[in-house]
């Protein structure tokens, strides 16, 4: 995965510790207190030399009296069994908020930019261990550079793209999670996913971070750069349930590139769909990774190429 040439600058990022799932009761006219989304300059005038984000506390959701819920981008790509529900939901109705982010568990992966997988992996792992949502978790935090290269290294001999492509694909990124992980290739907690169109992989993420409290891998510039989601905001039934009758608002997403400045930044579901090539999810035009995987059994570039790819958690 190499870094693109252009990048975004938002500022606006964290809070520290995990947000729980929180209702707003449709028998009341409520309003959610806005968090903030990212914005700033371009990237071109920012520099690796930068100090850090500091991380600001963000606003839970309170009533507000008198005000009433608006809505929020519709979710029109989703296919009919995932998003016929979330269409028809009127703006009145619950909210529900989760966000697993935790500031120790992030790590940048300058000075090595083709280290993006990698540095989610590591990122994610350190997540899970933070909040202690899985007992079988192996994975000790850790934040070291020297971790993050030993997982990119990882990656790069277990993934089926092509050896003088730098970084790795999402089947090294799988791969790396599992062993790094639960200790093995073959472990099976997190799996590469394809969807057709953004709807299907928009919903899928929501529901893995819902139900396994796992962060989930998604990929921008067109499978050139990958990012993690932490958390999600809904409007509907609470995707806890394994309910998909819910409308996305929006999702909690960092970027493991410093300069990129997208620390658990609250991004709307149209920002994720239409936003700069940066910042936006799109699909997979990577076509680097010829060989089949021993894993799935799937050839990546096959498996992937013009699809949504997510890795996530299926336990």
């Amino acid at each position: 995965m190499l870094l693109a040439s252009i990048a975004p600058a938002d500022t606006n990022v964290a809070i520290s510790g995990p947000r729980t799932a929180s209702a707003i009761s449709v028998n009341v006219a409520l309003t959610p207190t806005p968090i903030p989304e990212s914005g700033g300059p371009a990237l071109a005038a920012l520099s690796t030399s930068q100090p850090a984000v500091t991380a600001e506390p963000k606003a839970t959701l309170a009533p507000t009296p008198g005000a009433t819920v608006g809505p929020s981008p519709a979710n029109t790509t989703g296919p009919a069994s995932l998003a016929a529900g979330a269409q028809a939901l009127a703006p009145a109705t619950r909210t529900w908020t989760f966000d697993l982010y935790d500031p120790r568990a992030e790590r940048w992966q300058d000075p090595d930019l083709t280290a993006c997988t990698a540095a989610s992996a590591q990122s994610m792992l350190n997540t899970i261990a933070f909040t202690g949502s899985d007992s079988t978790l192996l994975w000790q935090p850790n934040n070291s550079y020297s971790k993050q290269e030993s997982i990119l290294a990882y990656e790069r001999a277990h993934m089926t793209m092509r050896k003088w492509s730098p970084g790795s694909d999402p089947h090294g990124w799988r791969n790396a999670l599992n062993y790094y992980g639960w200790g093995s290739i073959d472990a099976g907690v997190y799996r590469d996913s394809a969807y057709s169109n953004l709807g299907q992989a928009a919903v899928a993420v929501v529901l893995a971070i819902a139900k396994y409290h796992k962060p989930v891998g998604v990929f921008s510039q067109g499978g050139a750069h990958s990012e993690f989601i932490t958390g999600y905001r809904v409007v509907g039934d609470d995707p806890s349930t394994g309910s998909v009758n819910f409308r996305i608002v929006g999702v909690y997403l960092t970027d493991p590139w410093r300069v990129a400045r997208y620390r658990d930044a609250f991004i709307t579901y149209s920002r994720w769909r239409w936003g700069f090539n940066w910042l936006r999810y799109t699909p997979y035009w990577q076509v680097d990774s010829p060989y089949r995987d021993p894993i799935d059994g799937h050839i990546g570039k096959t498996e992937w190429y013009g699809k949504w790819i997510t890795i996530e958690p299926v336990k």
